[in-house]
């Protein structure tokens, strides 16, 4: 299991105050996992503190979180509602048209049918392999990790910081591959009480070996800086400023 030796480099690299958490699609959960209900972002937090967790359409805590995750469709009749409660209850969306609007453009389908339990899971104990990698992290920690994911092949990310926390963090890498970076949405942030510091990197497998294979070779990791001769000589004739490395 690779990924638990990346887990170890990546934490002591980064000095990450959360383990990484390994979100994995299965029909055939870990017998030991935790089935205890939980919202999706309260499993995250959990997973970051050790705890193997088993969630299916069953025992998903939040409606929305059972949709984002494609565990449970939400029932046509609940459509009204659930508008309610966004635009007069949460306040996070303007109108109907917003909210469609945002479904519409999104890229993060719900993966309605993929697999009947998504397993959460510290990623230094993840039984099974990795479909998404989530990041509990600080902004300089980001900054790093998206440096390192993106060192080897340096293709710009596309990225959608924007609607539920679950969407965001899981559902997007999940089904684009690509990574993504969010916040998280205001009201899981203050229901899981998440710091103000903290925000949210996510990665798909590749990207998480891509990751852990830059290391040693990036100043995001562990590689020494310097600058060039020519580089010194070229900033000094232009009367430009030397970067500190």
């Amino acid at each position: 299991m690779h990924w638990t030796n990346s887990c170890k480099r990546l934490v002591d690299v980064l000095e990450l105050a959360h383990t990484p958490v390994a979100v994995t699609y299965t029909d055939n959960p870990p017998a030991d996992a935790s089935t205890d209900a939980y919202r999706v972002c309260g499993a995250l937090q959990a997973a970051a503190a050790g705890t193997v967790i088993d969630l299916t359409g069953d025992n998903s805590a939040c409606p929305g979180g059972s949709t984002y995750l494609g565990l449970r469709a939400m029932p046509p009749e609940h459509a009204k509602a659930l508008r309610e409660f966004l635009i007069d209850g949460e306040k996070l969306f303007s109108c109907p048209a917003a909210i469609n609007r945002a479904r519409a453009l999104s890229k993060a389908t719900p993966p309605f049918g993929i697999a009947e339990h998504v397993v959460f899971a510290p990623l230094d104990k993840a039984p099974l392999p990795p479909d998404v990698t989530v990041f509990i992290c600080n902004p300089w920690q980001a900054a790093r990790l998206i440096n390192l994911a993106y060192y080897l092949d340096g293709k710009p990310m596309e990225c959608d910081p924007t609607g539920a926390l679950c969407g965001a963090a899981i559902t997007y890498s999940l089904v684009t591959g690509n990574v993504n970076v969010t916040f998280g949405d205001v009201t899981a942030r203050r229901m899981q009480r998440y710091a103000e510091n903290e925000l949210f990197v996510s990665m798909p497998l590749a990207a998480l070996e891509a990751t852990v294979a830059s290391i040693d070779r990036c100043s995001a990791g562990t590689a020494e800086t310097h600058i060039p001769a020519a580089m010194r000589r070229a900033m000094a004739e232009s009367g430009g400023e030397m970067p500190e490395l």
